[in-house]
């Protein structure tokens, strides 16, 4: 959709300065009569009126000439290569045109209309797609283990592994995640930008269940304040649909609240110090803090939002990772922070 517009906006751009050079070329001074009236409010009203008029129509002019200026020559050449009759009524036609400023406001407008209904079009089908695409993913291989990535990595062992091998899955692994009492298990990808990998999987296939990713802002050695992982709420509790299980009761009084990362290099263990559902935002994704007091108000935010209460204290030296996931409906968003407490 925006490609479309953009390469329209040049169009009249390119039509606007040919336009300008051709009427600069045609301009002929006239010979004008200056004439005095009365400076009544109706007399400068009209006035403006018609200047604004005035200058609608020129601008309009200069838009056309440019334009239907590089049909005119296109035919031009063709008729002079070819010199069908048929070729020269299309020259004169634009030849003509370029000074039919409805003409060109008509086909702009019908442009337009086009680029309107396509856009709305390919929107809604590609977003369908993508909503059909996820809801698919949730019940297909549910009980084959191995067709199933997100279920086969969850059998592996976060103390036991090999991430030169890992890569050769995907060489955009950076980290490997866990948290505990939930189904998350699963290595991490980190790319150039947060879209790749909302539709496309570990495999790099285009799946609406997509992959759990690292925020490209971030660091992939963790040396951020705060890094931000975000995953698909999946009802088949794959990706980070099992995330649901932080809140509820149960899991705040039974679980160790502890989340393992590992990159390879290191192992970390976190801490979970904040769980609640917000409007969609920005403020929970910053990574990095210039002033500690700055970092340290965020935290004491991020603390106060939580529905428990972990008795968790932080400090401007702590770091800390965010998991971000959509709630069912798809209108808010389930935030999980937890500080790391022991590399």
């Amino acid at each position: 959709m925006y490609k479309a517009y953009n390469i329209l906006i040049i169009i009249l751009l390119v039509s606007f300065i040919t336009g300008s050079i051709i009427m600069l070329l045609e301009y002929k001074p006239k010979n004008t009569v200056s004439k005095k009236e009365d400076l009544k409010l109706s007399n400068i009203l009209l006035l403006i009126t018609d200047k604004i008029e005035t200058f609608l129509y020129y601008f309009t002019l200069i838009l056309s000439k440019g334009f239907f200026f590089y049909f005119y020559i296109l035919f031009y050449i063709l008729h002079k290569i070819i010199p069908l009759e048929v070729l020269k009524k299309i020259k004169v036609f634009f030849k003509e045109k370029q000074s039919d400023t409805i003409f060109f406001l008509s086909i702009i407008f019908v442009v337009l209309i086009g680029i309107f209904i396509y856009s709305q079009f390919y929107i809604k089908n590609d977003l369908k797609h993508v909503s059909k695409d996820i809801y698919n993913n949730t019940i297909e291989n549910i009980n084959n283990n191995e067709s199933n990535l997100y279920r086969r990595y969850a059998s592996y062992n976060i103390n036991n592994l090999d991430f030169n091998k890992l890569k050769k899955d995907n060489k955009d692994i950076v980290s490997w995640l866990m948290v505990d009492s939930t189904n998350i298990n699963y290595p991490i990808v980190q790319t150039t930008d947060n879209k790749y990998y909302l539709n496309h999987d570990i495999k790099n296939n285009v799946k609406g269940s997509g992959w759990p990713f690292m925020d490209y802002r971030n660091d992939k050695d963790l040396k951020d304040d705060n890094t931000i992982f975000y995953g698909h709420n999946l009802v088949n509790k794959t990706s980070f649909g099992s995330l649901d299980n932080l809140f509820k009761k149960d899991w705040f009084t039974n679980s160790n609240h502890y989340i393992a990362l590992s990159t390879g290099k290191n192992k970390y263990i976190y801490e979970i110090f904040s769980v609640y559902i917000v409007e969609p935002e920005t403020y929970y994704l910053q990574n990095n803090f210039i002033l500690e007091d700055d970092k340290e108000e965020f935290f004491n935010i991020l603390n106060k939002r939580s529905i428990y209460n972990f008795n968790i204290d932080l400090n401007k030296k702590d770091k800390i990772i965010t998991l971000s996931t959509c709630t069912e409906d798809n209108k808010k968003r389930k935030v999980v922070h937890a500080k790391l407490i022991k590399k």
